[in-house]
């Protein structure tokens, strides 16, 4: 599984959902661009669509909406691109975007489980995006609580996919404010003890076989 979906994949999904929208499965886990330049077909974000900065003192609550933003039906993350410059443009931002929400030792997990999965597995091992649960486009994303959890933040958040059930971001304070320390799935599994048990695995491994069979645990 793949953490971190290549941007082809995540333009392929983004095309699709203009005709479906594509939840991802409850019991399954993986990780999903500066302003697009004007040789792009893609709109500039508007102030809705893209992350917002943060703010001194932003509540857990503000924070993950914030996260959200990029993703709802009209946001950065599915911006429309087609050629080289608004490809790289589009995989800038997300890259910052990234940095900018997760913890880092979780985004060195998601980045290090991409290249693991392509090199020991032959594919990926997360075919869709934590944050969203999803793989393309069309839902509408809002925060459901927000909870102290001892040194962390628990906020709750959904879509209004039928087939999906709330999930939850754990938060955690750094220097720069709030950054998304885990995200408990759908059925409750830990996407960074996921990622943990499946890079020391596929690190492990010495075929593609044994590889597979790390993602598919």
């Amino acid at each position: 599984m793949t953490t971190r979906i290549t941007l082809s994949l995540l333009l392929a999904a983004a095309a699709l959902a203009a005709c479906q929208r594509s939840a991802a499965p409850a019991n399954t886990a993986a990780v999903p661009s500066a302003a697009p330049s004007a040789a792009s077909a893609a709109p500039a974000p508007s102030a809705a669509s893209a992350a917002a900065p943060a703010t001194p003192g932003e509540t857990p609550a503000a924070f993950a909406a914030r996260v959200l933003a990029p993703y709802q039906a009209d946001g950065q993350m599915w911006a429309n691109t087609g050629t080289e410059a608004a490809d790289a443009a589009q995989q800038a931002w997300q890259n910052k975007f990234e940095a900018d929400v997760y913890d880092p030792a979780l985004l060195k997990l998601i980045n290090d489980n991409s290249d693991l999965a392509a090199e020991r597995s032959g594919g990926m091992d997360f075919d869709y995006d934590p944050l969203c649960q999803c793989q393309g486009a069309g839902a509408a994303y809002s925060v459901v609580s927000a909870r102290p959890d001892g040194a962390r933040y628990d906020v709750v958040v959904k879509s209004d996919e039928t087939a999906q059930t709330p999930w939850t971001f754990v938060l955690a304070r750094s220097p720069a404010g709030w950054r998304i320390w885990d995200v408990l799935e759908q059925n409750g599994r830990s996407v960074r003890a996921t990622l943990t048990q499946h890079n020391a695995c596929l690190r492990a491994a010495k075929t593609e076989a044994q590889g597979a069979k790390c993602v598919d645990q």
